[in-house]
């Protein structure tokens, strides 16, 4: 399955609204924000930079920033410890 950002971001803002409306935005926002180390970040679990996207055929970074472990109550340390996944290295299991 492929998931471009604008689909993922969609995605956990509805997790942030079902959690916890009144602060959806907030955490929406410090959550882009991790986006901040796409190009240097590797991946957490291949530890790579880039990876081939098998079905675009491209080599691409870890996009993927997990939102349900994210944490908005220390912003500075939910962006250094959440993980960056590609996309074909990232599962729920994680």
């Amino acid at each position: 399955m492929s998931i471009n950002i604008t689909e993922h971001a969609a995605i956990a803002l509805q997790y942030f609204i079902g959690v916890r409306a009144e602060t959806a935005l907030h955490c929406l926002l410090h959550w882009i924000c991790s986006y901040q180390t796409l190009f240097t970040k590797v991946c957490s679990k291949c530890g790579r930079l880039l990876a081939m996207d098998q079905k675009s055929a491209l080599l691409l970074a870890p996009v993927y920033r997990p939102y349900r472990q994210f944490n908005t109550s220390n912003v500075s340390l939910s962006l250094n410890v959440s993980g960056a996944y590609h996309v074909g290295c990232f599962s729920e299991e994680l």
